[in-house]
């Protein structure tokens, strides 16, 4: 069994050093994930979340960046493999994961719900006659 040491390491197959006490690392990045075709997120395990994403096509993500399992709650192949990290007060976040498109289209979902808010906001207000108005900007 060959003994690792710094001398064997070399220059081109070694990974880049982030010194422990360096205090603007992010504790929370994961390189090499697939962001072109997948959105990612670090889910707590707390109040029934997780299978809320799994309901909503999330899919937990291993150590290697790939997916878990069948897409199952009750999956237990690969457990121990699970992304995860521990966020404090006892509660473990895992690395999850979508389909962009899927993502994509839960975003437009949650833009019409805020615009049908506003459109009852806004009729709310002209019925309201002489209390003032109520203007909405949009940023693009």
């Amino acid at each position: 069994m060959s003994r690792l040491t710094r001398d064997s390491m070399k220059e081109e197959n070694r990974p880049k050093r982030i010194p422990v006490s360096e205090a603007n690392r992010d504790k929370m990045t994961v390189a090499g994930l697939d962001n072109d075709n997948f959105v990612y997120r670090w889910v707590n395990d707390s109040e029934g979340r997780l299978a809320t994403f799994v309901a909503g096509y999330w899919e937990f993500v291993d150590q290697t960046g790939q997916p878990i399992g069948d897409g199952g709650i009750e999956q237990s192949a690969g457990v121990g493999s699970k992304f995860s990290k521990g966020v404090g007060q006892g509660v473990t976040a895992y690395l999850m994961r979508i389909p962009r498109d899927i993502w994509l289209e839960d975003q437009q979902l949650k833009e019409n719900d805020v615009k049908q808010i506003e459109a009852e906001m806004k009729r709310t207000a002209k019925q309201a006659g002489d209390y003032g108005r109520v203007e909405v900007t949009v940023k693009s």
